[in-house]
């Protein structure tokens, strides 16, 4: 219990501390194109994690259990990186603001910038190489899935897709993922030493649905 309530508690408050002692300084302006691009390597990341993921376990069977977990991080880690530089090349100029509007708009946008990497932090630990006890039950909603099951049957939808095809249309996200995680846990159990727990094989493999 004292592990698990220092990880509830450390982590937001390690990135909040990162947030504010690395990006302060950056200003206003700078911190809004950071919340921009965040927000859209966010929406990219859950998009297409799964096509990538898909593609790593197939080809690298090996990588079936953490496979969610590698693509997502990468795809948003990679989109971040590649936008914040484009837009901080678009944009030369450091826009200053009265001293006020600076500080109570820098502040916003740190802690805008704070919710969605947290969220997105909760939202990709359900696809984390974490085994699950067999007798865990599958938790409810977050908000986090419940906002891109929103966004996904709105403008994210595209102009080909039908309804059905929206993001975890059938509610079954994060039950889907505590299996999963679940058959990591009897694979390291079964398996001999944790590497090979932690492997996926060609049999498994087969059985996963796009």
């Amino acid at each position: 219990m004292v592990l698990w309530h220092v990880y509830g508690y450390a982590v937001p408050i390690v990135i909040l501390a990162v947030l504010y002692g690395f990006r302060w300084k950056a200003g206003m302006w700078s911190n809004c194109l950071s919340l921009g691009a965040m927000l859209f390597s966010v929406l990219v990341a859950v998009g297409w994690w799964e096509n990538l993921a898909y593609l790593l376990a197939t080809q690298v069977p090996q990588m079936l259990f953490f496979a969610d977990c590698v693509a997502i991080w990468a795809l948003f880690l990679i989109t971040f990186a590649l936008l914040d530089v484009a837009m901080r090349s678009l944009s030369t100029i450091k826009v200053k603001y009265a001293d006020t509007v600076e500080k109570v708009g820098n502040g916003v946008a740190l802690f805008l910038i704070f919710l969605v990497m947290y969220s997105f932090f909760l939202f990709a630990e359900d696809l984390g190489p974490v085994g699950e006890h067999a007798n865990v039950d599958p938790p409810g909603d977050s908000v986090p899935v419940q906002v891109f099951r929103f966004l996904s049957a709105g403008n994210l939808l595209g102009f080909t897709r039908t309804v059905d095809d929206r993001f975890d249309v059938d509610g079954k996200f994060r039950e889907l993922h505590v299996k999963r995680r679940q058959a990591l846990m009897l694979n390291m159990m079964k398996g001999e030493g944790a590497i090979s727990g932690l492997q996926g094989d060609d049999g498994q493999v087969e059985k996963i649905k796009r």
